[in-house]
């Protein structure tokens, strides 16, 4: 349109920029909205590239109606963040299809703002900070295009400029401008990647196995590690329905009184844990886990629970001792053994617990004839279990399959020591995790999910029983994903991930080291909360107090602005008073020069400028103009104006700038 200036640049580089977040956001919303997006990212990139009209008001309006009935079917109502970010996106998609006027792009480009950073509610990491960075960079970019009519490379250049230099300033405030609680906080999207469910079924923990999502990072203490395995316990498990362990009303009652670190037992190791977003408050400790973190409760059963803000990174420290060996009470002994009403199926199971602890003289010795018959009776560990219905489960995997993954084994040996009186519960969690070398931390992914039993001895308390490490012993040692012996059947399991190629050394060697990358973003940017910012600062200023550190930090920011400010605006003149005009001649003249074209010294000004517009074809409408502001401003006294000023830089960068990269 006549009255915006760079319309199918501005229209291209949109279009990049939805299509862009679209990408970013496509695991959150359905396929079939995600393909109407990308279509609607699609269609704009074509037309304008053909230079066909775009669809009328009518049609337009009639598609927007039809889409958002499509939104409402596949999002619903029950996610208000994800339906929000949808809406937004697609109604800013269909206002780019028909926008004319420099209204309409000023609208959609101040839009777009808002949508790149509705991608950090699904992912902070480094490469979506930087890829939203760039994309940030093109939306300034096309914010510049609608007023000017330079190319879109030098409205780039300046608008990367700008994000340059407002970075120090990002950095100085993230490390010493005080960090407030939340006064409030958007309902976090659905964040079902990670996170374990209240209850186990053994198919749904066979089910995490395909997820590569990464769940947290444990930064072990150099004096005092915890010895491997590494059991993560998360949640406890003790009520038994005849197929799925659930959580019982009576734990969940317990769990809601917080346990004092000043009243646990001697501490045997110590480690930083940081946890990714989850569905879920569960947290992850070894053993009986106690944390001081504020934002992080320690129950009874040496669980941790995070209190709010689901939807970010949590970074805690937990300190592990040794299960309590006191007896149980009355109550926690009978929730820890009733078997509700299963006892009238999976008769044979019954039948064979019963057995060995007959011949066994005490618990311990029934817990180590179980181990000798997972042992010996041919079971194998597996990804991909054959599925089992029906009320008698238990038997059926003990007796016929006897191929299974942890949730099998910790179900079916759970089942047979409450049938013979020995109390026990089934807790789920993660193992192990896959152990960075160069810097001594291990990340545990969504694949490493696991379920074990937990059985009280008498004499000894709480004991772990894991029937996977009898069948199994190398799961015990690193991620599952460097199990030799599951290999194919683990990376044909698993959904796409780099992790499918693995056996290919550059592969894996970029696998690792953006990982690491992640975790140093992770830890140093993400995880810069109010404890680290305060130790940061002490160590920096010592003991001074908090409103003496603030004040140091608002003034600097003043001055720093103010600075700037006066820098823009201050006089410059030209060395040796010469007019600004006339140094962007010479500039245009070593340009030309440098590029092949070389006259004769006694062409004035506009001859030159008109020989070299015979020369440079392509940019002969910019010597033109050029030639004219030079005329009016240095033969006809017109005044020099700001426009006329910015007008004359626009067209000495565009003439410096090669035509075949401009749009």
């Amino acid at each position: 349109m006549p009255n915006v200036h760079n319309e199918k640049a501005i229209n291209l580089t949109l279009s990049i920029v939805y299509g862009l977040v679209v990408l970013f956001i496509m695991s959150e919303l359905t396929l079939i909205f995600t393909a109407l997006l990308a279509l609607l990212c699609a269609w704009n990139f074509t037309i304008t590239l053909m230079k066909k009209p775009k669809p009328s008001t009518l049609y337009a309006n009639i598609l927007a109606a039809l889409s958002l009935v499509l939104l409402l079917h596949d999002v619903g109502f029950g996610d208000t963040v994800t339906l929000f970010v949808a809406m937004l996106i697609l109604s800013s998609l269909f206002k780019l299809l028909q926008a004319k006027t420099k209204k309409h792009y000023q609208t959609i480009v101040l839009l777009s703002f808002f949508s790149l950073s509705t991608v950090y509610l699904f992912s902070q990491s480094i490469i979506a900070t930087l890829c939203v960075s760039i994309l940030y960079v093109l939306n300034f970019a096309a914010l510049a295009l609608i007023e000017n009519k330079h190319s879109l490379k030098i409205a780039s250049k300046q608008s990367g400029k700008m994000l340059l230099l407002a970075l120090p300033i990002a950095v100085f405030l993230l490390l010493f401008l005080p960090k407030m609680p939340a006064f409030w906080q958007l309902p976090g999207p659905k964040l079902a990647k990670t996170g374990l469910s209240e209850s186990v079924n053994p198919f749904d923990i066979a089910k995490l196995s395909r997820s590569d999502e990464l769940v947290f990072r444990a930064k072990l203490s150099i004096n005092k590690p915890p010895a491997p395995p590494y059991y993560w316990r998360a949640i406890i498990h003790d009520e038994f329905d005849g197929t799925t362990w659930l959580v019982s009303d009576l734990l969940k009652s317990q769990q809601r009184n917080k346990t004092s670190v000043k009243d646990a037992p001697q501490f045997e190791s110590q480690y930083n844990i940081i946890a990714e977003p989850s569905s879920k408050p569960w947290l992850y400790g070894i053993g009986q886990a106690y944390s001081t973190n504020s934002d992080v409760k320690s129950t009874e059963q040496g669980l941790l629970i995070r209190k709010r803000y689901l939807s970010n990174n949590i970074n805690y420290e937990v300190k592990t001792s040794s299960f309590n060996d006191s007896l149980l009470n009355k109550i926690n002994r009978y929730q820890n053994l009733t078997l509700g009403n299963s006892e009238l199926n999976n008769v044979q199971s019954q039948q064979l617990a019963l057995s060995l602890y007959k011949n066994s003289n005490n618990d311990s010795e029934f817990l180590t004839a179980l181990t000798e018959h997972f042992s010996n009776q041919g079971f194998a560990y597996t990804l991909t279990p054959e599925p089992m219905t029906g009320g008698n489960t238990i038997d059926e995997f003990m007796f016929n399959n006897k191929r299974g993954f942890c949730g099998h084994y910790a179900s079916a040996a759970a089942f047979m020591f409450r049938t013979v009186g020995i109390p026990a519960r089934v807790v789920s969690g993660y193992l192990g995790g896959e152990l960075n070398e160069q810097d001594e931390y291990l990340s545990v992914y969504q694949y490493d999910a696991h379920a074990w039993v937990e059985v009280f001895i008498k004499g000894k308390g709480w004991q772990i029983f894991d029937a996977t490490a009898v069948v199994s012993p190398e799961r015990l040692t690193g991620s599952l994903s460097q199990m030799q012996s599951l290999n194919n059947e683990f990376t044909n399991n698993l959904e796409f991930s780099l992790l499918r190629f693995n056996q290919i050394p550059g592969f894996n060697w970029l696998r690792l080291n953006l990982e690491n990358l992640d975790y140093k973003w992770t830890n140093w940017v993400l995880g810069f909360d109010q404890q680290k910012q305060s130790s940061f600062l002490k160590r920096l200023f010592g003991n001074s107090q908090l409103w003496k550190i603030s004040l140091f930090v608002i003034l600097t920011i003043i001055i720093i602005f103010i600075s700037y400010f006066v820098y823009l605006n201050w006089p410059k003149k030209a060395m040796l008073n010469e007019h600004l005009l006339a140094t962007h001649y010479k500039e245009i003249q070593f340009w030309c020069a440098k590029n092949g074209f070389n006259q004769k010294a006694n062409l004035t000004p506009l001859q030159y400028l008109n020989l070299a517009r015979e020369h440079f074809t392509e940019k002969g409408s910019l010597f033109m103009q050029f030639a004219q502001l030079y005329s009016d401003v240095r033969y006809k006294g017109e005044e020099f104006t700001p426009q006329r000023k910015n007008h004359s830089y626009d067209l000495v960068k565009s003439i410096k700038t090669k035509a075949k990269r401009s749009l």
